[in-house]
């Protein structure tokens, strides 16, 4: 059964701007260490860094109502092709409660957008 369906399309330009004004402090608000980790390996790392903020947006949509999380509570680990999900002990909690079972997602970068889609599933 599907818990919830979220999207979302992120500008890599923006990420781009908001990486180059505030740096470390907006990738440690915003990322996990895996994701800075391989997004900063890539000689542009902002198409890499926009589709894991749409991923966290789109989890967030997925999820609704809204709950009191963080961008720290959702991310991705892993480099090319298989990814994984990584959520904060307090996220596990509240997907445990919600009988929420698997996470199926998806993302993609083309030019100056990156794209994610999430599926919150239900046994």
């Amino acid at each position: 059964m599907i818990h919830g369906i979220g999207v979302d399309i992120c500008d890599s330009t923006r990420i781009h701007d908001l990486h180059e004004k505030y740096r470390e402090k907006f990738l440690k608000r915003v990322f996990i260490a895996p994701e800075i980790e391989y997004c900063l390996s890539k000689s542009n790392p902002a198409p890499y860094l926009a589709a894991r903020f749409a991923f966290k947006e789109a989890f967030f949509k997925a999820l609704s109502p809204n709950f009191e999380i963080s961008f720290q509570d959702i991310g991705l680990s892993g480099k090319e092709g298989k990814k994984n999900v990584v959520t904060s002990d307090h996220l596990t909690k509240i997907l445990e409660n919600m009988n929420v079972r698997n996470i199926q997602f998806s993302i993609s970068h083309e030019k100056h957008y990156s794209i994610a889609m999430v599926l919150l599933e239900k046994p």
